[in-house]
């Protein structure tokens, strides 16, 4: 943390940048003219007229050629709304989960999807008491990592996902990892099916159980997580905690207007 608090990582341009757009969100609809962000931002003359030319040509800012005033420009609209729904989504997505850890005696965590080969945990919820399955916020899963893994593999382009498990060698995490490709392949399309993806101690000797949420765009946004002990979790349960999930996740996509995929 201490880089990124003292700068040394930091691209000057774009912190400069970001010192412009604040500027101008706090002047609302007055704006603020090239001397003015001079002074309240300590960038030079020629620093800012650079800085402004740039975002303006971008459409992040628009200077009035009467006043010379800049104020924020019409290409931050979009950034902004889709902040919100990301937002909104999530909020949303907590909401459906978070009483769910109390109600099934079971441990839930959401994750986001960093790319298409990674998730990583934003939130956890546990059930009352001091014995429960344990996950770590901030950790990150790939395609090859139990029922999240699963999950990641079904939102792919079925051609995607085929050569991505046919094109390296399946890690055993434990003895009851799938390590044929076949096998995932077929595991994967069940998952497309019904909604949702099970571990049976694929990945630790936990079982698991995860449902997707899809933006309207198709992508996948998020990803519901359930764990327990095999006692817990096992059998017919499975499959129970797999259609809530999948509820849960469907009521979320209703409110947002989305849907599954394919379904």
């Amino acid at each position: 943390m201490g880089g990124e608090s003292d700068g040394k990582y930091q691209v000057p341009a774009v912190v400069g940048a970001i010192s412009v757009l604040n500027e101008l969100y706090g002047t609302g609809e007055t704006g603020a003219t090239l001397s003015d962000l001079v002074k309240t931002t300590g960038l030079s003359k020629s620093t800012m007229h650079n800085l402004l030319s740039t975002l303006d040509s971008h459409g992040f800012v628009r200077r009035d050629a009467n006043t010379r005033q800049y104020r924020l420009g019409p290409a931050l609209i979009p950034l902004g709304s889709e902040a919100t729904r990301q937002v909104k989504l999530v909020r949303s997505t907590l909401d459906q989960v978070a009483p769910l850890a109390a109600e099934h005696g079971l441990s839930f965590a959401v994750a986001q999807p960093i790319d298409e080969d990674e998730l990583r945990i934003i939130s956890r919820y546990y059930p009352p008491g001091d014995v429960h399955v344990g996950i770590t916020v901030g950790s990150a899963y790939g395609p090859m990592d139990g029922a999240l893994g699963k999950i990641l593999l079904a939102s792919m382009d079925e051609t995607m996902a085929a050569k991505l498990i046919k094109g390296r060698k399946l890690p055993a995490h434990t003895r009851s990892t799938i390590t044929s490709p076949e096998s995932l392949l077929e595991e994967v399309g069940e998952v497309r099916s019904r909604g949702w993806s099970v571990s049976h101690g694929e990945l630790n000797e936990n079982n698991a159980v995860a449902a997707g949420i899809w933006g309207s765009d198709g992508e996948l946004e998020l990803v519901l997580l359930a764990l327990g002990f095999p006692a817990q979790l096992d059998g017919d349960r499975l499959g129970e905690i797999g259609e809530v999930l999948r509820s849960r996740a469907d009521q979320v996509m209703a409110g947002a207007g989305s849907s599954v995929p394919g379904r």
